[in-house]
């Protein structure tokens, strides 16, 4: 019984490994795809360019993803995430109009901005981005906003207006003033946080109420 016990243990202890090595593996991996899309961009990067980047060999790629593009969308899933978190500490917790739409815009800008490789990334790839909006990881963020202008609504800090409508435009502002914004230089995400803002406070009042 203590030998079965033993060797349970052994059996765990070598399938623990296992997915800890996977684990390191897919994160080389993404860390590499996403060094190497901010240098080259998506469209000049390849499959090769990212496993060079890492200590794996050629092959073990294949494991983890099936091509470039399926890479290149947990790439994007990532940041994505990291994105969401930012507007679960920002938006969602405005008490006013004004600071709903800032912290919508000021949140997205910077992370944006603050990131030398992302912001490689975004200058490199934006083509390869926007083919990504309708996928799970991104269509998340939608969701998010959706739901946080429907709560702001229910506690009277948005007027009653359209929810999708007024989702829709707030993320269709967002991204195409990031695309212009990480296009300048200097970058300027304190600026383009403004303008999308007034922008948007400018005709919000005058939106028809449902």
């Amino acid at each position: 019984m203590g030998d079965d016990g033993t060797m349970t243990d052994q059996r765990a202890e070598r399938a623990g490994r296992r997915e800890q090595n996977k684990a390191e593996n897919r994160t080389a991996l993404l860390k590499a795809a996403r060094a190497v899309f901010a240098e080259m961009g998506y469209g000049a990067a390849s499959v090769r360019d990212i496993v060079r980047r890492t200590d794996l060999a050629s092959g073990t790629f294949y494991n983890y993803f099936k091509d470039k593009d399926e890479i290149f969308e947990a790439v994007v899933g990532e940041l994505t995430g990291v994105l969401l978190q930012r507007h679960n500490e920002g938006r969602a917790r405005a008490t006013t109009i004004e600071e709903f739409v800032r912290r919508h815009y000021a949140a997205y800008f910077n992370f944006l901005a603050e990131d030398p490789e992302l912001l490689a990334l975004a200058r490199s790839s934006f083509t390869a981005v926007r083919t990504l909006l309708d996928k799970p990881d991104v269509r998340a963020l939608a969701k998010a906003l959706n739901e946080d202008i429907r709560a702001a609504i229910q506690q009277g800090i948005l007027p009653n207006i359209d929810v999708s409508y007024l989702s829709a435009s707030m993320a269709g502002i967002a991204f195409e003033i990031s695309m212009v914004m990480v296009a300048r230089d200097p970058v300027d995400p304190e600026a383009a946080a403004e303008f999308a803002t007034h922008l948007m406070l400018g005709g919000i009042e005058k939106l028809p109420r449902r």
